[in-house]
């Protein structure tokens, strides 16, 4: 099925069908790709990262409205909550500043997990688990990202200029 994007400025209002995915596609087979790829590798690891370490609570169940997996045998919970550790979302988008990879938690949730009393070695406890696992570390990736891929993006502006002439 066909994604639909809206976009709304002042009271024009236009619905874009597959242009936004068509477009991210021609970014990463064009003269960029290798800059948005790493991106996306970066993003990945990232999330890989952060899945092995999130804190997962106790079973509960879910509420109206809630993501819920299957009934777990031998439990006396009928329909539990699914764990914030299974609901991380990686996506490559256009915004207004360009192509973006972001990397989200999609339980309401997630915001307010924090490490408990077993906490790991070098987390500590109270702390927001998506600040110390996903934003902070997210933060430095992208600077070392920006940092490394730098010549790469001078390289491509240079190119894209000699182009227009």
């Amino acid at each position: 099925m066909a994604r639909r994007n809206r976009v709304k400025v002042g009271n024009t209002s236009i619905e874009i069908s597959d242009l936004m995915d068509r477009v991210v596609e021609q970014v990463r087979e064009g003269a960029a790709g290798e800059i948005l790829l790493e991106m996306e590798k970066s993003q990945e690891e990232l999330k890989a990262e952060a899945i092995k370490a999130w804190p997962v609570g106790r079973e509960r169940k879910a509420l109206p409205g809630e993501p819920s997996g299957p009934t777990v045998s031998g439990s006396d919970i009928g329909r539990p909550r699914v764990h914030s550790v299974n609901l991380f979302e990686q996506a490559t988008a256009l915004s207004a500043s360009g192509v973006e990879v972001t990397l989200r938690n999609t339980a309401d949730w997630a915001w307010s997990v924090k490490f408990g009393r077993r906490a790991k070695a070098g987390q500590t406890q109270g702390r927001r688990a998506f600040n110390e696992l996903v934003r902070k570390p997210g933060t430095k990736t992208g600077r070392a990202l920006a940092d490394s891929m730098e010549e790469r993006i001078l390289e491509l502006a240079e190119r894209a200029k000699e182009g227009k002439k």
